[in-house]
């Protein structure tokens, strides 16, 4: 049963990062996104999400997310070292990966 939330656990923390890891692919992923929208369109989506960042209370609803979204990577972290502590190597090089990566 460890086992398998080790490997459970593991795989959230991993794959994520292979995504982020294929660079170009995933602009090419969001331009595809917006493929379909005349060019009009996308600038007005643009201009409507830009408007939308600015507006405070989503600056506070984004910052609530990333504070819960950091918690709860460092109490995965945590419960994976605890599970198993070799791991500890794995997780620092995927670490360093994610940096070098952005």
């Amino acid at each position: 049963m460890k086992r398998l939330v080790l490997v459970t656990a593991l795989l959230a923390v991993l794959l994520p990062t292979v995504g982020f890891a294929q660079g170009q692919r995933t602009v090419d992923f969001r331009r595809e996104r917006f493929a379909g929208l005349s060019r009009d369109e996308q600038a007005r989506l643009r201009t409507a999400h830009d408007t939308a960042m600015r507006d405070p209370a989503l600056a506070a609803t984004r910052q609530r997310y990333e504070q819960a979204r950091n918690e709860f990577r460092d109490k995965l972290r945590d419960a994976l070292l605890k599970a198993d502590p070799s791991v500890q190597p794995i997780l620092e090089k995927v670490r360093r990966q994610r940096q070098k990566d952005r």
